[in-house]
């Protein structure tokens, strides 16, 4: 029976959380490095539903995207997730910043489902490339398709011609720096999450695009890229059931 710390071996030797950023509380958030791991189960986030599926599916380690907490104070529901873990055994550990910025981590991914070419590391974590040139509705409806994201926005002129891009997950599109980037560097789109109003009206003054993604599934695909990792546990592996998108699309 592998330990904790078999099992983030073999992670970090993909990942190592030397990648991560300054702010991330990337891995082992709670727990034992020497306990035996009877189950483990894969999600993006630890949740009060992440950690009942944990218990109730025999599993005594879960391994998540999302940290349980950040930095070094935790609030009150953050206490509240360790206390369930504590409570059910289980031990938490997160691949956070250093999955979106290692070789073939996430943005890697979403650069290979998106068809670009020439791809290369942007900041540490996005990816710039080339794509087959198209119509920004077009790549719009394409990159909401391949997430299976309905509430995809874009900003910019449907009709304008990308070629160039950058992609980075999650909140990516917050990052007013990549748009400063992208300015410079004759970017045309830049597809990400969590865009603010102020990115928006600043991509519109720059001539340039913006495709707004979901977060949570611009990141879903950590369960398949961790599970493919962990090929050599198949056999005590879950990918969650529960850990779906909190929002709902009233159309």
């Amino acid at each position: 029976m592998p330990k904790v710390k078999d099992v983030i071996s073999v992670i970090e030797k993909r990942a190592p959380l030397s990648l991560s950023y300054d702010f991330d509380s990337a891995g082992l958030n709670y727990g034992d490095l020497e306990s035996e791991v009877k189950g483990i189960l894969i999600a993006q986030n630890v949740t009060y539903y992440t950690l009942e599926e944990c218990r109730s599916k025999g599993c005594n380690l879960l391994i998540t995207h999302h940290p349980s907490l950040f930095g070094e104070e935790i609030d009150a529901y953050g206490q509240s997730l360790i206390d369930v873990a504590k409570k059910y055994s289980i031990n938490l550990y997160s691949c956070h910043t250093n999955l979106d910025c290692c070789d073939g981590g996430l943005n890697d991914y979403l650069a290979n489902l998106l068809g670009m070419k020439d791809v290369r590391p942007v900041d540490g974590c996005a990816r710039e490339g080339i794509i087959e040139p198209t119509e920004l509705i077009s790549l719009a409806k394409k990159v909401a398709r391949i997430l299976d994201d309905p509430n995809v926005k874009y900003v910019g002129n449907a009709d304008k011609k990308i070629s160039k891009v950058i992609v980075c997950s999650g909140a990516g599109a917050r990052d007013e720096a990549l748009i400063e980037y992208a300015k410079a560097n004759s970017v045309d789109c830049v597809i990400g999450g969590e865009s603010k109003i102020s990115i928006a009206l600043r991509v519109i003054d720059y001539s340039l695009a913006l495709i707004d993604v979901g977060h949570f599934e611009s990141e879903i695909f950590c369960e398949k890229i961790l599970s493919e990792w962990l090929e050599e546990f198949s056999s005590i592996i879950v990918i969650s059931q529960t850990d779906v998108s909190p929002y709902h699309n009233i159309k």
